[in-house]
């Protein structure tokens, strides 16, 4: 619903209601579950995508998107938010080289067509997250290799959740 369609399909304030129906739906099925059980969660968009998407690229305001999100979520936030940074340019490049290589079957890109100010205001509400929120979130470059970005998200991991045990 939500990432095929043309970018007009939905309204700001529709849009926001169809994501955190769907982040509601995700805590509940999936993330929660995994919690009570010991499991680490990993997912690759959470509420910070809501406020960064709709909020600073659609103009919802973040004082609605705060009540939608104390709604929703039951105070549940990730202990940890990687903002992996890319120029605009490189990113959409990059997403428009991965439907070519797909042979243009990647239909979910209605966020990929919308404006260029649209992923700018994008980009700026990620940075903006993460500069209010220093202790939970890590701006990372996202512009040298796959290997070197998952290297440096590896150690970050590494040397905050994993206890070394020292040699005896």
């Amino acid at each position: 619903l939500l990432v095929e369609g043309q970018p007009s399909r939905w309204d700001a304030e529709t849009e926001t209601l169809l994501h955190f129906a769907a982040r509601r739906d995700h805590l509940i099925s999936t993330i929660k579950p995994a919690l009570e059980n010991g499991y680490w969660v990993l997912s690759d968009r959470y509420v910070d995508s809501t406020f960064a998407y709709q909020g600073y690229g659609h103009g919802v305001s973040l004082e609605t998107l705060e009540e939608l999100y104390q709604l929703v979520s039951n105070k549940v936030k990730p202990d940890i938010t990687f903002v992996l940074d890319l120029p605009v340019g490189e990113g959409l490049a990059r997403t428009n080289s991965r439907t070519k290589a797909l042979g243009n079957i990647d239909r979910e890109n209605r966020y990929e067509k919308m404006e260029l100010e649209f992923h700018e205001r994008l980009r700026m509400g990620f940075i903006e997250i993460a500069r209010s929120e220093p202790e939970r979130c890590m701006v990372i470059d996202a512009s040298p290799i796959p290997e070197v970005v998952s290297n440096e998200v590896e150690k970050i991991i590494s040397t905050r959740y994993l206890i070394v045990e020292p040699e005896v």
